[in-house]
């Protein structure tokens, strides 16, 4: 299998549902409706499984500009 270096805003989305997975878990109240402790993990679960997706995924490959005039 090869593996293949995920988009950067690939990490950047990752990042920010690890983050709301986090802040989840503590004990302040968050304006963000039915997010709960409950469901924390399924965020941080999501973040790592996207990376892991990214991951293996192929890059799609850029088009070449053609020589005809």
């Amino acid at each position: 299998m090869v593996l293949h270096a995920p988009n950067g805003w690939v990490f950047v989305i990752a990042a920010f549902l690890a983050m709301i997975g986090i802040l989840a878990t503590f004990p302040t109240p968050l304006s963000i409706p039915d997010l709960a402790a409950d469901n924390a993990a399924w965020f941080i679960f999501l973040a790592w499984f996207l990376l892991a997706i990214a991951t293996v995924v192929r890059p799609v490959p850029e088009a070449e500009p053609s020589a005809k005039t």
